[in-house]
């Protein structure tokens, strides 16, 4: 399943919710993270990947919503 397709069947992600991005190698070392709005996450090359793992942090004291979705490494 691509990342995209987790937020495309997930409703009320739009905003204000933030996702963190982990790219992995296979033994689960974080490569990169990056920091983005659902909106952007789906328009940007880290929906096309293949998702290994999606999670919540849960709501935050200021309301934003906090998630995280970890990609498979080119």
């Amino acid at each position: 399943m691509k990342a995209k397709d987790v937020l495309e069947v997930w409703t009320g992600w739009d905003s204000p919710d933030i996702f963190e991005i982990r790219e992995t190698t296979p033994k689960r070392k974080i490569i990169s993270r990056h920091f983005m709005c659902g909106a952007e996450l789906i328009k940007s090359p880290f929906g096309e990947r293949e998702l290994k793992r999606f999670g919540s942090f849960g709501k935050k004291a200021d309301g934003t919503w906090k998630h995280y979705i970890e990609i498979v490494a080119d």
